[in-house]
């Protein structure tokens, strides 16, 4: 070779290092400078074929990653169906992984003849090639980062000067390679300091946007908003209508632009930001209870990040509206039911200043008041409490819309209710506070009784008597969930007022004295059957069908209490008189035991 031939040699190897060094440079991507690098090679050697082999993440096997000539489908199968594994055994590895493995150049002058590379014997075929040399790229601390493979499509014995320029060129090629890793590993780096800088700074806004919505409903609830107010607030916040209930299914707020919310809403799944056609609930907890349901109306899109901690935000507040409110209404109706209490029980030394204490609470105990005492039946003796509280409740919520102001409480197992006489329908309105004590359950029945007027305060404890003593009357005849005045009783109602009691037991015990201590002592139901004999229009047919029995069954028991009380329940003043006896005998026993 001429001076002049390898000045031109030298020229070409200097253009091709400058063009790898300018791609790794550049920042191209790293299969770019593979595919070069095995291309450099290629064209500077004369070989028909080149790849750049790298290692996989676990260094199990090593992949071509880069190629000049290799045809995809070469490069697919050594990959996924053959590849060089550096895990196996020095005496049937691959020539690549003993270059990889020892750090110095392995070549095959004859592939179909090399026992040891059987295995890529056939792939060696189709892409056609007889003669190969793998040599080793290492880094500056001579650790094997991959392998450049050249091959030749006849048989080819590789020389030392051969095998030497290779190894100039793998180590160019090392350099190269190991900066393009370090630029790429930068580059992901970079890539994911990017992405963690966005999602810090949206992290950020979250937590800005979220702050801002806890100030700005809690600066509701703080204005006295109330839960209309975070209603209509979190409506605008997600840009969705609400409906906010409480557990017994009242609404106790709502936005303006409220939607129609399905009646039936047992089916109803919690709110899912994946199912923005779906109108769905948030639960709001108190004490790990559900105290509240905020109701959120389907949208056109599907609710976000934001929007789905608005509505947690929200329920908090909620929450802490409820508590709230329950503290001032449990002050409220502690107040209310002190001054009932002490109203109807009729000590001077607690009356004395009942006017005044009814008044700072918004009641004015000097005007006309008439009396409703409910009492509710059909009730489990461990939720009497709670029943009389969540009906007491809802008396409340309605007697707030009203002016003059009701006084309602709790009193000895009964409600009462103070309804200042104004120009209203006092039946109606009884019957609507029968209604709402009843509507808190509907497993229960609620009977009410209206007296009154109430002039004064004292009458207001005579009023009570009464309307317990016809409660426990309506009781014993099985008279329930009415709603009734002291006229509507008739012949009751009037002897009720009657003061004397011990009068209307002596006559009652003249008259059925003999029948009671006949039942008393024989276990007999002559008093039932009495009673049911009366409510029934005196016919033994209809009688014996609501005690359940044969008609000659009522027939002997009524001969009984002919018997007994030597009067004729054929005739009609007798058949009166045993009746006035058992109205009095109920009335009287029923006001031995008022309280």
């Amino acid at each position: 070779m001429t001076p002049d031939d390898e000045l031109s040699e030298l020229r070409r190897w200097l253009d091709r290092v400058r063009s790898i060094t300018q791609t790794v440079v550049t920042a191209q991507p790293l299969t770019g400078v593979l595919n070069l690098i095995a291309e450099s090679a290629s064209s500077l050697m004369g070989y028909e074929f080149c790849g750049v082999l790298v290692p996989n993440s676990s260094r199990r096997v090593l992949t071509i990653e880069g190629a000049s000539g290799l045809s995809a489908d070469y490069v697919s199968q050594v990959n996924a169906d053959r590849p060089v594994r550096l895990d196996q055994d020095p005496s049937v590895e691959a020539p690549s992984s003993t270059a990889f493995r020892t750090g110095a150049p392995v070549a095959i002058a004859d592939t179909d003849a090399e026992p040891q590379f059987a295995p890529w014997g056939g792939v060696a075929r189709e892409q056609g090639y007889r003669a190969m040399i793998s040599v080793p790229l290492l880094d500056s601390d001579h650790v094997a980062i991959g392998t450049l493979n050249c091959y030749r499509k006849n048989v080819h014995v590789f020389t030392p000067h051969e095998v030497s320029l290779l190894t100039l060129l793998a180590d160019h090629a090392s350099i190269a390679l190991t900066t393009a890793s370090l630029r790429s590993a930068e580059a992901r780096q970079m890539d994911e300091l990017v992405v963690l800088n966005h999602e810090l700074h949206q992290q950020r806004d979250l937590l800005q946007k979220s702050e801002d919505i806890h100030r700005r409903l809690t600066e509701i609830a703080l204005r006295g908003g109330g839960v209309e107010g975070i209603a209509a607030a979190l409506s605008i916040l997600i840009s969705r209508p609400i409906v906010i209930e409480d557990v017994h299914g009242a609404i106790i707020g709502r936005s303006t632009t409220a939607a129609t919310f399905p009646d039936d809403r047992a089916s109803a799944h919690p709110v899912d930001l994946d199912r923005p056609g779906n109108f769905g609930y948030h639960s709001v907890r108190l004490a790990e209870s559900e105290v509240a349901r905020i109701w959120i109306a389907p949208g056109p899109t599907k609710l976000t990040s934001i929007d789905d901690r608005a509505i947690e935000h929200a329920a908090l507040v909620t929450s802490l509206e409820i508590l709230r409110t329950r503290t001032a209404d449990e002050v409220r109706w502690r107040l209310h039911g002190e001054v009932v209490n002490d109203l109807l029980s009729g000590e001077p030394s607690a009356t004395g200043t009942i006017v005044e204490r009814a008044e700072r609470l918004g009641h004015d105990l000097t005007r006309k008041h008439s009396m409703v005492v409910v009492s509710l039946s059909g009730i489990e003796s461990a939720d009497v409490d709670s029943g009389l509280r969540q009906s007491l409740r809802s008396i409340h919520r309605w007697a707030e819309s009203l002016h003059p102001l009701p006084l309602a409480a709790i009193h000895h197992d009964r409600i009462v209710v103070l309804v200042p006489e104004v120009e209203s329908d006092v039946p109606q309105t009884a019957e609507t506070i029968r209604s709402l004590a009843r509507s808190s359950r509907t497993a229960f029945t609620a009977t009410a009784v209206t007296v009154g007027p109430c002039l004064s305060v004292q009458s207001y404890v005579r009023a009570y008597r009464t309307a317990a003593g016809a409660l426990d009357t309506m009781r014993l005849t099985s008279r329930t969930d009415v709603s009734v005045s002291l006229e509507d009783l008739g012949l009751v109602g009037l002897l009720l007022q009657l003061d004397d009691t011990e009068q209307l037991l002596r006559f009652g015990d003249r008259t059925l004295g003999p029948v009671r201590a006949h039942d008393n002592t024989r276990g007999t139901e002559l008093i039932t059957t009495l009673r049911a004999y009366f409510a029934n229009g005196m016919l033994t047919g209809a009688t014996a069908r609501t005690l359940h029995v044969h008609a000659n069954t009522v027939a002997q028991r009524l001969r009984r209490i002919q018997t007994l009380t030597d009067l004729d329940l054929a005739r009609p003043d007798q058949a009166m008189e045993v009746a006035v006896a058992l109205t009095v005998s109920d009335i009287g026993s029923a006001a031995v035991n008022r309280v």
